[in-house]
């Protein structure tokens, strides 16, 4: 956990990338990856428990930055599906999330906000214990 926290702690300093446009890309961390595969036979027995021990590692991990950096807010990203998401505060780190998630739990420190989940693309892609910090302090510019 402490490893976890170390790189949490190098991602709140290091500076973000803006990629040619206006929007800071957000720093992503995968903390573990699970296998590459899973074979529809045998996924009902091993899925479900690899799965079990992510999100206890997710739990762990949620509650360490709790200790450091208080409490979370709960943020729905449902908005940033639609064609016109909205234009606030970290809304590059919210678009760039909902490709993973429908709600994810946001700590924030200064201007930088923090998630830890268990992100799942696809039934045939590995699990993944993922760590993302993103700026809270800018929109998205879409120039449009």
């Amino acid at each position: 956990m402490n490893e976890w926290i170390a790189t949490l702690d190098e991602l709140l300093l290091k500076p973000f990338e803006t990629g040619g446009g206006s929007a800071p890309e957000p720093h992503h961390v995968d903390l573990r990856v699970s296998q590459d595969f899973w074979d529809d036979e045998t996924r009902d027995e091993v899925f479900g428990p690899v799965l079990a021990e992510f999100e206890a590692d997710r739990a762990r991990l949620a509650q360490a930055i709790s200790v450091h950096y208080g409490v979370p807010q709960r943020k729905d990203l449902r908005p940033y599906f639609d064609d016109n998401p909205p234009d606030e505060p970290g809304s590059a780190l919210f678009e760039y999330l909902a490709g993973w998630f429908f709600e994810v739990d946001v700590w924030q420190v200064g201007a930088r906000g923090i998630v830890a989940e268990v992100g799942h693309q696809d039934k045939e892609l590995p699990l993944q214990l993922m760590l993302v910090v993103g700026d809270l302090s800018r929109v998205v510019n879409r120039g449009g």
